[in-house]
C-alpha cells in the first residue's frame, strides 16, 4: 500500500483544526469539481480529496492515520497492521459516496454547495441571479 499525505493534499497544517479542514475541503471541491472545472485532472484531485477529507473529517480515523503516517513519507510503500481496516474504510470519497453524503449533509451545508447554471436552469427555470 501507497502512503497519501492527507495534508498535503488539502494543503493543511498536521494540526489543523476541524473547521479550517472542512472549510479547506469545500474551497478545494468547489474548485476541483468536474461541473465546474474542466481540466483533464479534475476529477482525480476531487477524488483525492474527497478520499483526504473522509479521513480527516473524523477524529477516530484522523488519529489511527496520524499514528501510522508518523514515520512515512507520501509515496512510500508501507505494510498495514493486520486489522487496519476494521471499523472503518480509508477509500472513498469521490463520486461513488456522494449519495450518502448528501443524505448526512444539513440544509446549511447544502447551501454551501456549488450550485452550476445547469442545475439552477433544470431546478428553477432560470438561471441564478
Amino acid at each position: 500500500m501507497e502512503y497519501k499525505d492527507y495534508y498535503k493534499t488539502l494543503g493543511v497544517a498536521r494540526d489543523a483544526g476541524q473547521d479550517e479542514i472542512k472549510r479547506v475541503y469545500r474551497k478545494l471541491a468547489r474548485k476541483y469539481h468536474p461541473d465546474v472545472n474542466k481540466a483533464a485532472d479534475a476529477e482525480k484531485h476531487f477524488k483525492e480529496i474527497g478520499e483526504a477529507y473522509e479521513v480527516l473529517k473524523d477524529p477516530e480515523k484522523r488519529t489511527a492515520y496520524d499514528h501510522i503516517g508518523a514515520s512515512l513519507q507520501e509515496g512510500q510503500e508501507f505494510r498495514p497492521p493486520p486489522d487496519w481496516n476494521a471499523g472503518f474504510e480509508f477509500s472513498g470519497g469521490g463520486f461513488g459516496d456522494a449519495k450518502k453524503r448528501d443524505a448526512a449533509l444539513s440544509e446549511v451545508d447544502l447551501a454551501a454547495e456549488v450550485v452550476t447554471p445547469e442545475a439552477a436552469r433544470s431546478e428553477y427555470g432560470h438561471e441564478p441571479r
